[in-house]
């Protein structure tokens, strides 16, 4: 069957357009064609007709295929353009094509067009799609930068939110007598922030492309430490099942990001057994491998979380590792796991792997380089270890009432005065009031309403030179810069933090130990 195409033809001899004609035709189209031999005859056509191709005779009375050319380009439309003309110098057929003609074809070798038309329309259609993608990454990369900015201002509200809820956990438990049925339940208030602390910072990450703060660390701890937690996450009608091997090498990485990825492995193997089913989880030393460039075989550790659910069909593996692709519910699920998961394991030089088969359940795979820096292990503080204290005044910037009351309470509790404002204009009304009376440091949160925190300690240290500062962000983790300072030696305490954390920063910035 003849395939159709629209030709606009750019010719003042109908003979020679009815030759062309009967070409098209003997090569198997269909063509729709319209005539043209003028400038306004070829703007009309152009404005009002979709043409899959143009062919131009070269001169024409007053007229040539160069002017024509010029005429479509400047539509914007993607057109094959290819000039049939019976005498044209190889100068002009070279000025053509510089100026973007597709090819030339002389009216005596007339077999040469339908190739010719062919490799045009298919090559066309190409840059069509290339032009599409190109759109769509584009606005990918705009929902991306959406969803960036508001997840950093979600974080940023969430680990105020934190820093209240942990903090007043830790106050109770110091307040509790010991032994107290009590203390427990605030030490899983307690655990449980952490583990949140890990998604906050886990979605800077992902929003951000922060730098890991890695650390050697031993996969088997990682799972032990999550297995209350990941219990919990599956249900009962679910068995968790370890399998850790006993000689596994240590790693270095993100401890937070990579219980993170964890805990988003186990929840899509979850989501996989909506009737029941087993998950295990299994760690192991990984054969040495070549790298993706050639060297050296590396060696790795490996977690790997299986399950025995639903599986994965070749189609939706492939595009599993796809920001916002997701098989969940709308309201179940994002399309950042994954991706995010992926992110971060490149991040720290590994990689992930998956297998799956539809109803036999899906493995994942994180392989880790192995390490042979040795392992710090962990000494927790002894328990009710006193805040250091202090007498000096503190002025406290900070938006959040919940925050700044907790950080209050704190302070004072220590001994500390502390003089309270909830923006960077009210600090200032506070420094000004109390022109008699020393203030040692200036405790700031960086992100606050009508003036933030860097500008407030500009202002600060103009009227109080010599006065500390420190800052307090839930907003990011990069390192705050201030007047200069290098970047990662300005005072600084992340939220969320523990009452404790905080008096022991402060006693040290306001003895200058290791502070600049």
């Amino acid at each position: 069957m003849p395939t159709p195409l629209r030709v606009l033809m750019v010719e003042d001899s109908e003979d020679d357009a009815l030759l062309l004609l009967q070409e098209l035709k003997r090569g198997g189209y269909a063509p729709e064609s319209r005539r043209v031999d003028t400038p306004d005859a070829v703007r009309a056509a152009l404005a009002k007709h979709p043409w899959d191709l143009v062919v131009s005779d070269y001169r024409l009375p007053g007229f040539n295929a160069l002017a024509a050319l010029k005429l479509v380009q400047e539509t914007g439309k993607d057109l094959p353009f290819i000039i049939v003309s019976g005498v044209v110098s190889d100068e002009d057929a070279v000025a053509a094509m510089r100026a973007g003609a597709h090819d030339y074809v002389t009216k005596g070798k007339l077999a040469r067009l339908i190739p010719i038309i062919v490799r045009e329309l298919r090559e066309a259609e190409q840059r069509r799609e290339n032009k599409q993608l190109q759109q769509e990454q584009a606005l990918q990369s705009q929902k991306l930068e959406v969803i960036g900015r508001v997840a950093s201002g979600v974080v940023h509200d969430f680990n105020n939110l934190l820093t209240a809820i942990s903090g007043n956990a830790e106050l109770g438990t110091l307040a509790l007598a010991t032994g107290h049925q009590a203390a427990g339940n605030l030490d899983e208030i307690r655990q449980a922030v952490e583990r949140a602390t890990s998604l906050t910072r886990q979605l800077l990450a992902f929003t951000r492309r922060q730098t890991l703060d890695l650390s050697v660390m031993d996969l088997n701890e990682l799972v032990t430490d999550m297995a209350r937690m990941l219990k919990r996450l599956v249900g009962d009608e679910i068995e968790l099942v370890s399998l850790l091997s006993p000689d596994l090498k240590t790693t270095k990485a993100n401890t937070g990001q990579c219980q993170q990825v964890l805990v988003n492995l186990v929840v899509n193997a979850r989501d996989a057994m909506p009737q029941g089913g087993t998950i295990t989880i299994r760690t192991a030393n990984v054969a040495p491998k070549p790298d993706a460039a050639g060297a050296a075989p590396a060696s790795y550790v490996s977690l790997s979380v299986m399950d025995t659910g639903t599986g994965m069909s070749g189609e939706v593996k492939a595009h599993i590792f796809e920001r916002l692709f997701t098989t969940k519910e709308p309201g179940k699920g994002t399309g950042l796991g994954l991706s995010t998961c992926q992110d971060i394991i490149r991040q720290s030089g590994g990689y992930m792997e998956v297998q799956s088969t539809v109803g036999q359940g899906t493995t994942f795979t994180v392989c880790l380089p192995q390490t042979k820096e040795p392992l710090k292990h962990r000494t927790p503080p002894p328990a009710n270890l006193a805040m250091p204290r202090g007498t000096e005044t503190v002025l406290l910037a900070e938006d959040e009432p919940a925050v700044r009351g907790m950080v209050a309470a704190t302070l004072q509790a220590q001994g500390y005065t502390v003089l309270q404002a909830g923006n960077g204009e009210e600090a200032i009304i506070v420094v000004r009031s109390h022109q008699d009376q020393t203030i040692h440091l200036l405790l700031t949160d960086v992100m606050m309403p009508r003036m933030n925190g860097i500008e407030l300690a500009k202002q600060f240290g103009a009227l109080r030179p010599g006065a500390k500062i420190l800052f307090t962000s839930g907003y990011t983790a990069e390192p705050v810069t201030f007047q200069g300072m290098p970047a990662g030696k300005v005072p600084f305490i992340q939220k969320p933090f523990l009452p404790s954390d905080l008096a022991r920063k402060l006693r040290e910035v306001l003895d200058n130990l290791g502070v600049p």
